[in-house]
């Protein structure tokens, strides 16, 4: 096989068959012929590591790497360590892409001799799809001061792009820049943590508004339900970011928007984790909790903010009823989000 041109890196982990077929079927139809499908069984306990096996034996494209359990960061560095590409995508295994995806991106990239191409998003749900909107110019070339402008975008909620995937990255930048994702933060923001230090060295970027990546909800997902720990990754997480923005030649711009996104966060967390109806824990034992996690210093600095541009009616409600320690308010919201997710 000639080196590719492009390397698709798929995390597996305990992904439903019919997902995980429909995946990497999806990256097989791709009509750019130059690929290599990196398939990365994180130490997956069912049968997903058989899976990838029998596609890996129906084309020489496949690359099967199975490894000890290390988490989705774990896994994608993995693959994007393994890849030979001149460009890398990541493609996460219960999600599914459009076959001509690599193609155009991949003739965008080399057309406009950027490091970064980035493509819109569908959000598909069990019954309806949703296609996601940015702020972004198709088919701009950004460059400079704009690639700062970008890194800014990361952090504004509705600005889409703080995501691994829906990329072709020059693999050259990852690997001379030692950009990799950190594998201390799980479920939760890392890929926000992981752009926002690829867009510090980020010198040329374009953007094509076709929703080539179909992203699959999942109601029960582990950011879409109350998890603990997972919580915590992300306040960790947002730790993180704020010791990077202190830190960031653009801090300027980032600084203020920090606590903007935090404020997403904070809302999320009650709604769909503490006060979400599938948390069975008595009412007093959520509020307890919840009222432990406003006294996090991080977070009640970001409810002091100001900035609560792009939050929307909705939010803004739920951040009122926070900062009155409206809790049996909170309780409601969450069962009446519960209720919209079910029919969407």
């Amino acid at each position: 096989m000639t080196k590719p041109q492009v390397s698709i890196i798929v995390p597996v982990y305990k992904v439903p068959e019919k997902y995980l077929r429909k995946c990497i079927e999806s990256t097989m139809a791709q009509t750019l012929e130059s690929i290599e499908i990196l398939l990365v069984d994180d130490g997956s306990p069912d049968n997903c590591g058989e899976i990838c096996d029998g596609y890996e034996e129906k084309d020489s494209r496949i690359r099967v790497l199975h490894k000890k359990n290390g988490g989705l960061s774990s896994a994608r560095n993995y693959g994007c360590k393994a890849a030979i590409g001149k460009w890398v995508m990541f493609v996460d295994g219960d999600d599914w892409i459009e076959p001509d995806m690599c193609q155009t991106m991949y003739e965008a990239g080399e057309t406009s001799k950027v490091q970064l191409v980035m493509c819109g998003i569908m959000k598909d749900y069990g019954k309806s799809s949703t296609e996601y909107k940015f702020y972004l110019e198709d088919g701009k070339v950004y460059q400079g001061e704009d690639c700062r402008w970008l890194q800014q975008q990361l952090l504004v909620y509705n600005g889409n792009i703080a995501v691994a995937y829906s990329k072709l990255i020059d693999r050259k930048l990852l690997i001379e820049n030692n950009i990799f994702h950190d594998e201390v933060l799980r479920q939760g923001s890392e890929g926000l943590e992981f752009n926002l230090r690829l867009f510090e060295k980020l010198d040329s970027a374009t953007f094509i508004n076709k929703p080539f990546y179909h992203y699959i909800y999942n109601e029960n997902s582990i950011s879409s339900s109350h998890n603990e720990a997972n919580h915590e990754y992300v306040i960790k997480c947002f730790e993180k970011i704020k010791v990077f923005i202190d830190s960031s030649d653009n801090k300027a711009m980032l600084k203020p928007w920090f606590d903007n996104r935090l404020l997403y966060v904070i809302v999320t967390t009650a709604i769909s984790g503490y006060f979400n109806p599938t948390n069975t824990e008595p009412y007093a034992e959520k509020k307890r909790k919840y009222v432990a996690y406003l006294e996090k210093p991080i977070v009640r600095e970001a409810l002091k903010t100001r900035n609560i541009v792009g939050i929307g009616m909705q939010r803004e409600l739920v951040l009122f009823f926070i900062k009155h320690r409206m809790f049996l308010m909170l309780n409601i919201m969450g069962k009446m989000r519960k209720w919209q997710k079910e029919h969407k």
